[in-house]
């Protein structure tokens, strides 16, 4: 079968993210490769793309429910690495601003917006596997599918919170380090939009915002190109910044801020 217009879409993405997934892989390398760093969602990203353009390319000659299904899926799921590569991104800053002293944030907060993340993805994947068939084809997104996307928007003003209050005390880290509020900034409104998407896909009955039949322009538009601009940001970003030495970039739960409340430590 010929390919469409998503085929040719599906292509386009193997040929960014093939060779953004080894730049990926080397700003691991350089900065560790613990979830907490950020980077690794952006590798995450790539791979997941790769793999939804692939099974794009297979609906050509399969488009059987189970492998749209699986597409509708992988195209959810590509929220949770964006928002996770953020938060990975604004630890790291707040890690600096704890250093210098005392912050409003502990790794609690960090910890809840992981959490609504994490259960915005499951609900994601659980919703994509038992959204409704219509009978032109199309999959209808399930109650859970439209909470988990519910949860994406909360986890995201959460860290869009984060971005705005740790401004006031972007003096207080080093030069190089306050790049990475700029970057966040700079990736955050291609984040909304492609967040934006994802709710229309799932909220609104329209069939211009189908993810597997709707306008390609508007799915490259407002979702292929946002996602690889966030990515290539992050990658920039990851390039120009240093490893972090000694403690301050482990897992949230091995922060030797862990116990701050509000900038300050537990007393024993």
């Amino acid at each position: 079968m010929a390919l469409g217009d998503r085929g040719y879409l599906s292509i386009a993405e193997l040929i960014v993210y093939v060779p953004a997934s080894v730049f990926a892989f080397t700003v691991c390398s350089r900065h560790g490769w613990h979830r907490a760093s950020g980077w690794l969602y952006t590798l995450i990203l790539c791979v997941v793309r790769i793999t939804g353009a692939i099974c794009q390319l297979v609906t050509y000659s399969d488009d059987s429910e189970g492998l749209l299904r699986a597409t509708l899926i992988i195209d959810s799921i590509g929220l949770s690495p964006l928002l996770f590569a953020t938060l990975g991104m604004l630890s790291r800053l707040v890690d600096n601003i704890n250093s210098k002293g005392a912050s409003p944030f502990s790794a609690n907060h960090f910890r809840l917006a992981h959490i609504l993340i994490m259960l915005a993805l499951i609900l994601s994947i659980v919703g994509g596997t038992s959204g409704s068939s219509s009978g032109s084809g199309q999959i209808e997104p399930a109650a859970t599918a439209k909470a988990g996307i519910a949860l994406y928007f909360v986890a995201f003003a959460g860290l869009t919170a984060i971005l705005v209050l740790t401004y006031g005390y972007r003096t207080s880290v080093p030069v190089q380090e306050r790049r990475i509020p700029l970057a966040v900034a700079i990736a955050w409104p291609f984040i909304l939009a492609r967040l934006v998407y994802s709710a229309l896909a799932t909220f609104v009955h329209n069939h211009l915002f189908s993810v597997v039949s709707g306008s390609v322009a508007v799915h490259a538009g407002m979702a292929v190109a946002e996602e690889f601009v966030v990515v290539v940001i992050y990658l920039v970003l990851g390039f120009s910044l240093r490893k972090m030495a000694g403690e301050g970039h482990e897992e949230l739960a091995s922060r030797p801020w862990k116990l701050r409340q509000g900038g300050r430590r537990r007393r024993d």
